[in-house]
Formats: C-alpha cells, structure tokens, sequence
C-alpha cells in the first residue's frame, strides 16, 4: 500500500510539472489514463500517459462505438517516439490514413517511457482534410466520444489491457 501510495504521488509529481510548463488547458483522466490538450495557432496539442510501457490510443468519433473512429495510436519503441494515424472501418479492422492516400497530419511528436509509464506527446491540424479524420476545433459543437486505450506491448496488433470511452468537449 505504501509504495502504492509513493508511486501515485511520483506520477502525479511528474504530471503536474510537466502539464504546468505546457499550458495545457483540458484533462481527461480515466482508469488511470491521463490525456492532457490545448488549441494553439491551428492546432490540437494533446499529452497522454499511461501506466504501462507500450502503446497508447486515443479516437475521437461522433458514437462511442469504436467504428468510424479517427484513431490515433503511438508507441515509443526503442527510444523512438511515433504515432500512427487510422481510420477504424470495424472493431477489428483498422488502416492507416495513408492507405486512402491521406497523409499523416501529426507533428511535433515526442515521448518517453519511465518507470513504467509511458508519455506521449504529438499535434493536429484542427481541421480535417478528409472523411478519415475529424475537425478538432474547440467550442460546445465539437463534442466527441474520445476513445482511450492502452497496452503493455508496443506492438499496435497487440490487444488493450483498459479501452474506455468518455464524451468530451474540445
């Protein structure tokens, strides 16, 4: 219980120091997954952390179903940090933008894993340049079910260990 209690004052320790220097102005946390945002010059800038040391995965989709779901899923693996943008056609049939010839929209992407947890860092335009993405404009009408999941592996196949969705407003 007491080292329970140590590592839940450390993340949080971590968290704050982090997001403080950020100014991020949005937070989700659920089932111990943290997603931090904020809009700046055209952009979404989005933070998440995960109490394990593999992928995470956050969508946003009109429904909380998983279909039709602009799904955007990251990894820090060997040191490099990398999020993949998909557009999930059904629960077990997820492509890459790219295969619809869209390109990748995300910049700025950093990471790290650390005792434990995994940080991930990366931007978006905030509007959508095709029926595969969403528009990530802030206001009362842009309101998404966001899909947040996580994963002990790296591997993107391998299955969450938490997948939740919560309704959010950006």
């Amino acid at each position: 219980m007491k080292k329970h209690k140590i590592y839940l004052l450390l993340v949080t320790f971590i968290l704050i120091r982090a997001t403080a220097q950020e100014n991020y102005s949005e937070t989700i946390i659920k089932n111990k997954m943290t997603v931090h945002w904020y809009h700046k010059d055209g952009r979404i800038f989005i933070k998440t952390s995960t109490p394990a040391t593999g992928w995470v995965a956050i969508g946003f989709n009109d429904t909380s179903d998983i279909t039709d779901t602009y799904l955007l899923m990251g990894h820090n693996m060997n040191d490099t940090p990398m999020v993949v943008e998909y557009y999930t056609v059904n629960p077990r049939n997820y492509k890459p933008v790219t295969s619809f010839n869209i390109p990748y929209q995300t910049k700025n992407i950093s990471g790290e894993e650390n005792m434990g947890i995994t940080l991930l860092k990366f931007s978006l335009p905030l509007q959508q340049i095709s029926k595969y993405q969403k528009n990530l404009s802030n206001g009362k009408e842009y309101q998404y079910h966001m899909i947040m999941a996580y994963s002990p592996e790296d591997d993107f196949q391998h299955h969450s260990i938490m997948r939740t969705s919560v309704s959010i407003k950006l």
